[in-house]
């Protein structure tokens, strides 16, 4: 899956005290070959949370971009959210249907936002692995520092999200430069005749 473009926005944040704003404002029907195909939602995530950004990006900037998601991947994101988290209050997934019609999409839609909304009014969600993964994110896979994550508490979120971020940076530096150091040695090692060349 190709990362999606991240652009600062002057959008002004709804949802300030988790940093993030999820919608859901249109839909694309994709068309395969032959009758095949199938409905993507757009989904329009605003933020100022570091997980989204690159390091071009201030830490006050706020951004914005579009993941588009078929009805399998909000359902399997729904699920491992329903499970993980049980006490959060999200409203019914739109029922599955064997054909689906226009008023379905539209239907659809709207549950999706109103779930999507609900998932970045919590600060537990919206700072969840999970919510990471499912918007595709650079920040999605766990830092291997083991460090504790946004679980601090709302609060703490916004200086904790720059603070990881750098120690992240910092260790996917340090394994950078020691792997280019192990490809410098594997190179003298070519040189001096330690390995065959092929035709």
């Amino acid at each position: 899956m190709q990362s999606p473009a991240v652009l600062v926005t002057s959008r002004r944040l709804q949802n300030a005290h988790t940093g993030l704003d999820l919608t859901v404002p249109q839909h694309q029907e994709v068309r395969g070959k032959m009758m095949s195909g199938h409905v993507e939602y757009q989904i329009l995530v605003v933020t100022r949370l570091a997980a989204f950004k690159s390091a071009k990006h201030r830490p006050e900037d706020v951004v914005q971009f579009l993941v588009s998601k078929k009805y399998s991947e909000i359902e399997e994101f729904y699920q491992k959210l329903s499970s993980r988290y049980a006490a959060a209050s999200l409203p019914p997934l739109p029922r599955k249907v064997l054909f689906v019609g226009e008023s379905d999409i539209r239907e659809r839609r709207a549950v999706f936002n109103e779930i999507l909304r609900c998932v970045s009014k919590d600060a537990e969600l919206a700072g969840s692995p999970e919510l990471l993964e499912f918007l595709g994110t650079q920040g999605s896979a766990p830092c291997p520092s083991g460090l504790p994550g946004p679980e601090l508490g709302p609060a703490a979120v916004p200086q904790w999200e720059h603070v990881h971020s750098c120690l992240c940076s910092l260790e996917a530096s340090a394994r950078l430069v020691r792997q280019v150091a192990s490809l410098t040695s594997l190179a003298g090692w070519w040189a001096e005749g330690g390995l065959p060349l092929r035709d």
